[in-house]
């Protein structure tokens, strides 16, 4: 009998509480705190929303004119909304760290349109980006230019966000690459152009980012192989034509080696991939004797910016051919067509010859075979004539040479 009334007891006070810890467990739930008050914003924005005045009470009087209290108020916190997001999106700005008293912006910052000044420039992914002077909000007077890994890409003067004036540039991975002028994000003027290796590749005029002018060509190890013209990255060879073997000696200071036969002798200028033939008798290398004849040891042709490998590309460029057909090896030829097969791995056959050697660096050539011949397609160009040399009639050559028409040797 005492435990039935313990257990109604029990039954009845549990009936009472369990109501109300429900509601203790509901109040003190997130879902229900976060529901009640999206509830209470909306409710709130809603009835400010409802601008619509029900009695003259709802109304100030500004000036004579009636104004709605609840439209006031909605415009009063649309203005300190649009206030908030104006200081939210400035406060790196205004509230920027100095770093040994230089200004820090962000790439997009308002305030970096105001500043004349020293400052550093942060970019997209907050790595340091610019050091440097800055005017009328762009990159201007002199700093410097980082990548995303910290890594120095240009150092020197700029104008309105591009390279301007002198200055230097440097590889991705921070190896020196050009000193000298630039001209809107160019090369252009007088430089220094270097390998990524480090060593240095050219020295001389620049223009719209290539070489142009005068300049001096450097090997694998700095040491000075060429002085003389260049046209838009490609060494001028018909700049040759004409000059004194006592002037090549001065132009080219690379590796050189000679082939002499009874007629002609050839010079081999390996380190600007270059022969130039000769005219004279078999005793002496008279000084007074000239360059007549250049073949360009390569199977592409370079001229107006333009890279030229086939034959169809080069009627093109040059227009009617004065000649094509079969043609008899010359000796130069055959020098030329081996130096080829043993370096560059020509598109020619070898040509059998007779050679004997001194030194390492002089050949003598007793014969060659009479019976190979090539195909070749020439064309004349102000006042030149460019021979291209084929195995047969295919569209590409192996290599070509370059010599002044009749009636042009003194000019």
């Amino acid at each position: 009998m005492g435990d039935n009334l313990f257990r109604v007891l029990l039954a009845s006070i549990k009936a009472k509480v369990t109501p109300f810890v429900t509601k203790v467990k509901m109040w003190t739930s997130w879902n229900f705190i976060r529901t009640r008050v999206i509830t209470k914003i909306r409710d709130f924005f809603t009835s400010l929303l409802d601008v619509k005045p029900r009695h003259k009470k709802d109304y100030y009087s500004v000036f004579g004119w009636l104004v709605s209290r609840r439209l006031a108020m909605a415009v009063v916190v649309a203005v300190g909304v649009l206030s908030l997001y104006y200081l939210f999106s400035v406060q790196k700005t205004l509230t920027s760290a100095r770093t040994e008293g230089i200004k820090t912006y962000d790439y997009d910052s308002i305030m970096l349109r105001f500043a004349e000044e020293r400052v550093r420039i942060r970019g997209k992914s907050g790595y340091l980006a610019y050091e440097g002077d800055v005017k009328n909000g762009s990159v201007t007077g002199y700093g410097t230019l980082y990548n995303r890994e910290g890594v120095v890409v240009y150092q020197g003067n700029f104008d309105k966000n591009r390279y301007q004036g002198n200055g230097t540039r440097y590889y991705d991975n921070g190896t020196l690459m050009y000193t000298g002028n630039f001209q809107e994000n160019l090369f252009d003027g007088t430089g220094r152009l270097y390998r990524e290796n480090g060593s240095l590749f050219y020295e001389g005029e620049f223009a719209l980012g290539k070489r142009d002018g005068n300049g001096k060509l450097y090997d694998n190890g700095s040491n000075l192989v060429y002085t003389g013209g260049f046209s838009q990255d490609e060494l001028l060879y018909s700049s040759l034509l004409g000059k004194k073997v006592s002037e090549m000696a001065d132009i080219y200071k690379g590796k050189r080696t000679l082939y002499e036969s009874s007629q002609d002798f050839v010079v081999v200028l390996e380190d600007i991939d270059a022969m130039y033939v000769g005219q004279g008798d078999s005793q002496s290398l008279d000084d007074e004797m000239a360059v007549e004849q250049v073949l360009v040891l390569k199977d592409s042709f370079g001229a107006g910016g333009k890279t030229f490998s086939t034959i169809e590309e080069l009627k093109q460029f040059f227009g009617a051919e004065d000649y094509e057909g079969n043609s008899e090896v010359t000796m130069q030829e055959a020098v030329a067509i081996n130096w080829m097969a043993d370096h560059r791995g020509g598109f020619l056959k070898s040509v059998k010859m007779e050679i004997t050697s001194e030194y390492d660096d002089y050949f003598v050539v007793e014969g060659f075979d009479p019976a190979y011949t090539v195909y070749i397609h020439s064309f004349r160009k102000d006042g030149l004539i460019y021979t291209f040399i084929c195995q047969d009639r295919e569209d590409i050559f192996s290599c070509y040479s370059i010599e002044k028409e009749e009636g042009e040797a003194g000019t």
